[in-house]
């Protein structure tokens, strides 16, 4: 079901830029574990993570890898930018998994779903609030500009507080070196 929603979905393969994915690094334990279930190897999750010494599993439809029929890897982190059309399927195998995660998502209407909001209410839901707007490309590199929506990461287990707020650094573009330790 999923391959068939991701062949007619073709809006749903948005990558994520670099400096989007920096905000996560002082969230999370050095040296852990990060499944990247939405990502092929040239992604900037897979990129920046294991430039900053995390070890990264990384799966995609594209493989053959269906994140709602495949085994979960051994991981500490689950984190990624899902199919925004499969948000609602993706948020409640998340939690049935019951590993921290973080997924970049569009904050428009997340609380709109009966069930959705039920799991919030009884389960613990983080959000970590980026401005500005995420501006996502496509496959072929095109930069979208002007996201008429604000993203920002739906987390269980990352952040410290339920509500955070991170300013992003347009200027790191896919410079690892500018932020690395070391």
């Amino acid at each position: 079901m999923a391959q068939i929603q991701f062949r007619f979905n073709k809006n749903d393969e948005y990558l994520t830029p670099a400096y989007a994915v920096y905000p996560l690094i002082k969230r999370l334990r050095a040296g852990s574990t990060i499944w990247c279930p939405f990502d092929e190897a040239d992604s900037q999750y897979v990129k920046v993570f294991r430039r900053y010494g995390f070890a990264v599993i990384h799966s995609h439809i594209n493989e053959g890898q269906d994140f709602f029929a495949m085994d979960v890897p051994e991981c500490d982190y689950i984190i990624s930018n899902p199919p925004y059309s499969l948000k609602h399927r993706v948020i409640m195998r998340l939690y049935e998994i019951g590993k921290p995660f973080a997924m970049l998502i569009n904050f428009q209407g997340i609380f709109d779903h009966r069930e959705r909001f039920e799991i919030f209410r009884k389960k613990r839901v983080e959000m970590l609030w980026l401005s500005p707007r995420v501006n996502f490309s496509s496959k072929n590199n095109s930069t979208t500009t002007n996201a008429p929506f604000q993203s920002g990461y739906l987390c269980c287990g990352i952040c410290s507080k339920q509500l955070e707020f991170e300013y992003l650094d347009l200027k790191q573009k896919n410079n690892y070196s500018a932020n690395c330790p070391g």
